[in-house]
């Protein structure tokens, strides 16, 4: 399940609900792109804004060991960025995400996700407002 936390100026941002990365977020973008490329100027100025604005709150409200950040779009036609807060005893540390088995995936909880939404859309407009 997603949950959608905040939208901003690119796009709307989503917390994933997976419990080995508390506070994994999906930028995706308003208008349909494919590529990154296919933004204009502007737009992609307040994609690489929102995308560091999406990472710092997941730093600041998750405390993760490792932030990354990437963009991939193998399997979904739409320009979208993933913020993975990584985390030492994630049980995936120093492997890629993606590799990682259905099986061996585990959710937040309804509470959990909604509790962790509106702390990051908090810190997401408090910064927009600071």
């Amino acid at each position: 399940m997603k949950r959608v936390v905040a939208r901003l100026r690119s796009g709307v941002v989503a917390l994933q609900d997976d419990g080995d990365f508390r506070g994994y977020c999906i930028l995706f973008a308003r208008r349909h792109v494919v590529e990154l490329h296919e933004l204009t100027a502007a737009e992609r100025h307040d994609w690489i804004e929102d995308a560091a604005a999406i990472s710092e709150a997941v730093q600041r409200v998750c405390e993760p060991d490792k932030l990354n950040v990437a963009m991939l779009g193998n399997l979904t036609p739409h320009l979208h960025c993933h913020v993975v807060p990584r985390y030492l005893a994630d049980g995936w540390w120093g492997r890629p995400i993606w590799d990682r088995p259905a099986a061996r995936r585990t959710a937040l909880d309804a509470e959990e996700t909604e509790r962790l939404a509106a702390r990051l859309a908090e810190t997401l407009c408090e910064r927009s407002t600071g």
